[in-house]
């Protein structure tokens, strides 16, 4: 499948404004060594206009070297040379020095907002691809491009003012060649902004790739998928589709490149083409007698250097259109941060809420052709225990999705008294929820930090702390870590120890705890648990959350039986709705899977009950 195609500038407009909004990075990042570094490049202009109008001086004060007068007159013109020279080195010694500093201003400011927009983004925009796509071409490039480009933009700014005051020199000692000389900018201009486009096209044609690639190196290199890999062998296969990968980018790289080697040809032989001309035409007025021979070495000594300069700022000027584009992309992606904003800002919910209304609630995810939660009507009142409970893909995670405001319903409503949780501010209505999901994460922090997690706005009081941990089983092994709860863990970090599946569901489960939100989601809380522990789990549920509202995701029915209701669904619907004793008499589809899950554990019970066989021994004649 090819990426959707991204719109790129085109046009001088365009690349003007890529320009401004390169500045404008740059001054947000560090406006002081901004305003430094472009002081200085006017020093360094302006010490390009003293050397080559003293270089003409000199000449024409040493041919005409027969008077006192004039040797008092190259006295002070080589003072002037000497001085302009040491002020144009002092000043591209310091920009030289700020120059890096920038770059890292820049990579930290463009981070931060690179991190402000994703965590912004919904759950909803993280199942979309081509938001990932986008995503990755801005942390991929955006990261190390802009401070490229800084890099580029600082130099084309000491060539440009240093080939604008050698040509304002020019222009003093001779209009013609100057104005030669302008024609340099078309070659160059055509030239970058090919280069730049072809890179861009590159870039925007292989971030889908780039994430495939890497999703494969992280398998390969990441401490979880280590045991299935070695386990099914998979490393030599998963390598191979690797190195394939890489081997198509580095094709596309090559055919990129060659396209940038012609664009740049284009600029060289261009800009070496005017110089040339330049050149023709200063000789033709020096025959012609139009020009002294001191005013020809001088122009030639500023050609000179116009052609050095000029060189540099072709180089510069294909990484910057180069870099320029994707930091347009850049730009885009940063755009995001408004709309996400708004979608944000909202009506302020009461944490003491009275019920919780589904009205026809519909939710499809991305790129599926069906519904995983189709026409759901449910009411939920303050302080019930709510079960969910169906058979695999059933809607029951997605519908307790829906509820914690982390999906917006494709059509109909989730009402908290009568406001719809669009209309809502969903970082308020979050602070209100507590959720523990089947696929929790494993923080290689503290044991102290992964239970303070749940609620960072909070002081991190041990006691706290310690106490949502004894309510959820995991104080007893978490106080005898070798280092208590300031141990990490994880092996990943210095002395860090690793848990059990089944402790850190523990540990998961006192970081919900530890929220202490009114309304608290515990999808398969106790999947990694043992059957004395998940039984233990489920009886303490109302004294856990006294006062609180429970929505109980399990697939084991057995354990959900002491729920005020428990909602059955089926196919994304709810199927049925009641108590365990009103869904039992009801004799539907929960006291049909309630009845397959009881035989499998009667069946057992009666196999490990039986009596053995008696063993019939041979009896000897």
């Amino acid at each position: 499948m090819h990426p959707p195609e991204v719109p790129r500038p085109k046009g001088v407009r365009a690349t003007f404004r890529l320009l401004g909004g390169a500045l404008r990075l740059v001054w947000k990042a560090g406006p002081r060594d901004f305003v430094t570094v472009v002081v200085l490049q006017l020093v360094q202009a302006l010490g390009f206009l003293v050397l080559i109008l003293q270089v003409q001086r000199l000449l024409t004060g040493l041919l005409k070297a027969d008077t006192d007068s004039s040797a008092s007159g190259i006295a002070l013109g080589l003072v002037l040379f000497i001085a302009a020279n040491a002020l144009m080195g002092l000043a591209g010694a310091v920009i030289n020095n700020r120059r890096q500093i920038i770059g890292e201003r820049v990579t930290l400011y463009i981070s931060s907002e690179i991190l402000k927009v994703t965590c912004l983004a919904e759950l909803d925009d993280f199942d979309d691809s081509e938001f990932h796509d986008r995503l990755q071409r801005a942390t991929a490039q955006a990261l190390g491009r802009p401070m490229m480009m800084v890099q580029s933009m600082i130099t084309i700014g000491q060539n440009m003012f240093a080939l604008g005051s050698l040509w304002i020199a020019l222009l003093i000692m001779q209009p013609w060649v100057a104005l030669v000389i302008l024609l340099v900018a078309v070659p160059v201009w055509m030239g970058g902004t090919r280069v730049g486009e072809a890179y861009f096209t590159f870039v925007v044609r292989i971030a889908r790739m780039d994430r495939a690639r890497m999703y494969l190196f992280q398998l390969l290199t990441l401490r979880d998928p280590a045991k299935e890999i070695r386990a099914f062998n998979l490393a030599a296969h998963l390598a191979r589709r690797w190195r394939e990968s890489m081997d198509e980018r580095i094709g596309l790289l090559a055919a990129t490149l060659r396209r940038q080697l012609r664009a740049s040809l284009i600029s060289t032989f261009g800009s070496n083409l005017v110089l040339a001309l330049a050149a023709v035409t200063l000789i033709v007025l020096n025959r012609r007698g139009v020009l002294t021979l001191a005013q020809t070495g001088a122009i030639a000594a500023a050609m000179l250097l116009f052609g050095q300069r000029l060189l540099d700022s072709v180089v510069e000027t294909n990484r910057f259109f180069e870099s320029a584009p994707i930091v347009h992309d850049l730009n885009n992606f940063l755009a995001l941060e408004a709309d996400l904003t708004r979608h944000r800002a909202g009506v302020a919910l009461r944490c003491d809420f009275e019920r919780i209304e589904l009205e026809g609630a519909t939710f499809r995810y991305r790129d599926t052709n069906r519904n995983a939660v189709e026409g759901v009507d449910l009411r939920i009142n303050a302080g019930e225990v709510v079960a969910l409970v169906g058979e695999n893909g059933s809607g029951k995670s997605t519908l307790a999705k829906l509820i914690a405001g982390l999906y917006e319903p494709r059509a109909g409503a989730v009402r908290v008294d009568g406001t719809d949780l669009k209309d809502a501010d969903l970082t308020a209505w979050r602070d209100s929820v507590a959720v523990l999901f089947q696929d929790f994460i494993r923080y290689a922090l503290t044991a102290t930090d992964n239970i303070h997690l749940g609620a960072t706005n909070r002081e991190g009081d041990l006691e706290q702390v310690r106490a949502a941990a004894r309510a959820a089983g995991a104080d007893g092994y978490l106080s005898e870590l070798p280092d208590g709860y300031d141990t990490i863990l994880g092996p990943q970090f210095g002395r860090g120890v690793d848990l059990s599946l089944g402790q850190w569901q523990r540990v998961a489960l006192a970081r919900a705890l530890y929220r202490d939100a009114p309304l608290v989601i515990l999808d398969e809380p106790t999947a990694s648990l043992d059957a004395r522990a998940e039984r233990d789990l489920f009886d303490s549920v109302r004294q856990l959350y006294e006062n609180k509202t429970v929505v109980l995701i399990s697939h084991r029915f057995a354990t959900v039986r002491a729920a005020d209701r428990i909602v059955v669904l089926k196919d994304g619907r709810i199927v049925e709705n009641g108590s365990h004793t009103a869904l039992m008499a009801n004799n539907g589809l929960y006291a049909e899977l309630f009845a397959i899950q009881a035989s499998a554990f009667l069946e057992e019970d009666l196999q490990q009950s039986e009596p053995a066989a008696p063993q019939h021994q041979p009896v000897e004649p």
